[in-house]
């Protein structure tokens, strides 16, 4: 698009460019991180945040049963 623009401005029908993009260099935080991170870590942290859930739920259910509550 920006192309055809630049040909009809410079009334160039040649006029040509190319576009040419190059990420930075990843710096020295991001390697750390890459190294630090694995399946191992994500999975432990991801097992206690479903042991806490499961927590939650369970002892509302144990109150319930101990003071004979009944679902309304």
């Amino acid at each position: 698009m920006y192309q055809s623009i630049l040909k009809t401005a410079t009334n160039n029908p040649k006029f040509n460019f190319t576009i040419r993009s190059t990420p930075y260099p990843p710096t020295s935080f991001v390697k750390i991180r890459l190294a630090t991170t694995s399946a191992s870590t994500l999975a432990f942290i991801g097992g206690i945040a479903y042991g806490m859930m499961i927590t939650a739920v369970v002892s509302y259910l144990v109150v319930e049963r101990l003071e004979g509550l009944k679902h309304l």
